[in-house]
């Protein structure tokens, strides 16, 4: 059987371009993120070093430890993996990787607090984004409620609110909450205003 050589390659060339094309792109979320993150680029010098971050400085350190870390660019859906790599440079991983578990409760997989290639695979299979993106922004709108000083510091609510998907008629899409088993409490059992209140276990 002769095989074209050149064809292979083609067809090989073919579907790494399709593959990329589909990917989420760290260089796409970026502007967004120094936006949110304002004076400084969010990066604290306790933290990062005693030194005038530039532009590019922020756009390595958070490519690195946070996008390429979790892997982001497996996703095929730039929003859900610009909604949770957010979560992440805003809050961390929380206790226990609380914020991990969280997506992983709502993509439903074993809530482990990493997040595996796997993991995504089947985030990936999710026809409608949405499914994922706006429950966690209202488990990430929950979190913020928790803390002291979230009266304080309105704009978590309003960049968490950034990542909603809407209707036609700007009515939220898949809104409901869902918090992971590591957060389930009995006084939590109850419904918070009129959206739907899921627990996963």
């Amino acid at each position: 059987m002769i095989v074209n050589k050149n064809k292979v390659l083609l067809t090989l060339l073919l579907s790494i371009s399709i593959q990329f094309l589909q990917a989420a792109s760290f260089e796409k979320y970026f502007p967004k993120l120094i936006k949110f993150e304002g004076i400084g680029f969010g990066i604290h010098k306790p933290i990062w070093g005693d030194k005038n971050f530039s532009k590019n400085d922020a756009f390595t350190i958070y490519k690195k430890h946070y996008w390429d870390k979790y892997h982001a660019s497996n996703f095929t859906n730039q929003g859900v993996a610009e909604v949770l790599i957010d979560q992440l440079i805003n809050a961390g991983e929380g206790k226990e990787s609380v914020h991990i578990r969280a997506f992983e409760a709502i993509i439903g997989v074993k809530q482990d607090g990493f997040l595996s290639l796997a993991d995504i695979k089947v985030a990936n299979a999710f026809v409608f984004p949405e499914q994922i993106i706006n429950p966690f922004v209202n488990y990430r709108l929950y979190f913020y409620t928790t803390r002291k000083n979230f009266t304080k510091n309105s704009g978590w609510s309003k960049r968490a609110k950034s990542f909603m998907i809407t209707d036609e008629e700007g009515n939220f899409l898949a809104n409901h909450l869902i918090l992971p088993q590591i957060l389930i409490k009995t006084n939590l059992q109850e419904k918070t205003n009129d959206d739907e209140f899921i627990v996963k276990k």
